[in-house]
């Protein structure tokens, strides 16, 4: 009888820590990152020019963020749904003092094999200030005259694949068939933009 009601015991603490990590782990894969207050104009920078011929849109991305993997494999698939409505670049921040190997991320190379976006090094974050941006897979798109059409993230969770808001609105905005009522900001779900400290193993290979 004893060691039923140990067993017992056992059972019920097991599915309450079970239960209690679960929980948790799905509070943080739905909790936003910071979001700054993104210009409503093209900010004049050094690295990307003022879009023109068509909408620009720009990524703001942590490459060891583990979470990022989401937000371009999301950009992927609006690049192959748009069919060149868009121009596109991933700018990936690097801290001051940096070493060799900081951007050397499968989070980089994921970038750089999609077709037609530029991968840009952000030193010391300078572009992604500019731009407000303080979340990893936070993206802008400005229109062909440096107006603000979309602000937010376009993923729906943190690491997550699937339909979602920010990536509906930015596909219809980019084809010109958006509605008034469509969303123009989104919340973000990734690292913090600036976070020197995601070294994990899980971090290193995506």
């Amino acid at each position: 009888m004893f060691r039923r009601h140990k067993l017992l015991l056992l059972i019920i603490l097991w599915g309450t820590i079970t239960a209690f990590g679960l929980h948790s782990l799905m509070t943080y894969k739905g909790t936003p990152g910071a979001v700054g207050h993104t210009p409503e104009t093209w900010p004049h920078n050094e690295l990307i020019a003022n879009p023109s011929a068509k909408p620009l849109l720009v990524m703001f991305a942590h490459p060891r963020c583990p979470c990022t993997k989401a937000s371009l494999g999301e950009l992927e698939l609006l690049v192959a749904q748009a069919k060149d409505r868009f121009a596109a670049a991933v700018l990936f921040y690097e801290p001051e003092n940096g070493s060799a190997a900081w951007s050397k991320t499968a989070s980089v190379e994921m970038a750089r094999s999609i077709p037609g976006v530029r991968v840009i090094i952000d030193r010391q974050g300078a572009q992604a200030k500019r731009f407000a941006a303080e979340t990893s897979g936070h993206t802008v798109v400005y229109s062909r005259t440096g107006q603000l059409l979309f602000s937010g993230g376009i993923t729906g969770a943190r690491g997550h694949l699937g339909e979602n808001g920010g990536f509906d609105s930015v596909l219809k905005l980019v084809r010109q068939d958006a509605s008034p009522s469509l969303p123009r900001k989104t919340d973000v779900f990734g690292c913090g933009l600036f976070d020197r400290c995601i070294i994990t193993q899980t971090a290193q290979r995506n």
